[in-house]
């Protein structure tokens, strides 16, 4: 089977989507797939190959809305591409996975779209309505990234929409023997979180939650919290830090690898997800399969994989989030327990059964099935997907 992926996102730019589809193009190719992906990202340094480009087209934004050949460009890469289904991945403004759909449609194509943000009501699917179309609205075999995110898309367009769940290998996440094991007279409590820097993802409510929670504590409890990432918001974060009077021990090492990221989770004991629209959280399924307690904001995708109680806790705002942390970074033996159940078991979404999901979605939108069935997932590789990093020497209290 030959899949097209689309999506206006993509590496060497970090994110939930460009992440994902990265990975999903690799353990498609592993089970036998012949996968390419079209983006409007650039790459890093242009004619450079750093890894991630392998079956990779970049389309300039510029020449996509060219005048003087409307989608000539993005239709001689669809044809190019000789693909038996085109799957688009698409957030709540994505122009050119829009317009792949569209026209991947108008070659009599199968489409599958994968929505991965959150909507809050019809309006902010106008663009994507209006761009599309209603016969290709109704052409598209549409999917979600959770069911938070699948059930007011499936309101506003008058279609079923199932569910895709975003992939991980937890064995990639699994830490080795911790240097100490919780419950056993830890000294301090590492709390993380991995976010970029932009206004969704409320990085400044992060650092009004840990504030909140070096006060609730008291001095008996040792904090220690690194938030990594980066973003248009980092610099001003980091000065927050500083006037907050946290410097000391709130770490900001900015955009990590997947090794670096995979070191510090190894080291944490709670995972902070702020984002109150989260229609997914790859980054917080990464941190629950290193066996840190994942607290996130009840009705948000972090659901999909994190019970009250078992794999983490669900706060319902802001003041009940820090009220969860402090009371949890007091308590060495509930982490004991979220820790032990969450190295212990796996979720639901681990790659076979994503890729076999999303199988199922190709064939019902029209493509040939796959013969034989992918029997196994090549395990992904353990080393960076991401840019180079700069953990080692890059913290709130530097230059």
């Amino acid at each position: 089977m030959r899949v097209l992926h689309v999506s206006d996102c993509y590496l060497p730019r970090l994110g939930g989507i460009e992440t994902h589809v990265h990975d999903l193009t690799a353990v498609q190719r592993a089970a036998g797939l012949d996968v390419r992906v079209l983006t409007a990202t650039p790459a890093a340094q242009p004619g450079t190959e750093d890894g991630t480009e392998v079956g990779v087209v970049r389309l300039a934004p510029r020449d996509l809305l060219d005048p003087r050949r409307p989608g000539a460009l993005l239709r001689s890469a669809l044809e190019a591409a000789e693909a038996d289904v085109v799957h688009v991945h698409s957030s709540v403004v994505s122009p050119l996975a829009w317009a792949a759909a569209r026209q991947a449609r108008g070659l009599g194509l199968p489409v599958v779209a994968t929505l991965h943000s959150m909507v809050r009501d019809g309006a902010a699917t106008t663009g994507m309505r209006r761009a599309l179309g209603p016969a290709v609205v109704e052409g598209i075999r549409w999917t979600a990234v959770s069911r938070v995110a699948a059930r007011p898309l499936q309101e506003a367009l008058g279609q079923p929409v199932s569910v895709l769940h975003n992939g991980i290998q937890p064995a990639l996440w699994r830490p080795g023997p911790h240097p100490r094991p919780p419950g056993a007279g830890r000294e301090v409590v590492t709390l993380v979180s991995a976010l970029r820097f932009a206004r969704r993802k409320r990085p400044h409510a992060l650092l009004r939650l840990l504030a909140a929670v070096r006060r609730d504590v008291g001095p008996h409890v040792e904090l220690r919290a690194v938030l990594m990432g980066d973003g248009p918001m980092w610099a001003a974060a980091r000065r927050r830090v500083r006037a907050l009077g946290m410097a000391g021990w709130v770490e900001m090492p900015g955009r990590c690898t997947r090794e670096e990221v995979r070191h510090v989770l190894a080291r944490g004991d709670v995972y902070l997800a702020p984002a109150r629209l989260e229609s997914f959280g790859l980054a917080a399924l990464e941190a629950r399969c290193a066996g840190l307690a994942v607290v996130a904001f009840a009705g948000s995708g972090v659901e999909e994989f994190v019970r009250p109680g078992v794999e983490g806790f669900l706060a319902r705002d802001d003041d009940d989030m820090a009220a969860v942390v402090s009371r949890i970074a007091a308590q060495p033996e509930v982490l004991a327990a979220v820790r032990a159940h969450n190295l212990g078991t796996e979720p639901a979404m681990t790659w076979p059964q994503v890729l076999r999901a999303g199988l199922a979605q190709y064939t019902a939108a029209g493509a040939p099935p796959v013969v034989p069935w992918p029997r196994r997932v090549i395990d992904l590789p353990a080393g960076p997907v991401h840019q180079p990093g700069v953990l080692a020497g890059r913290s709130a209290g530097g230059r």
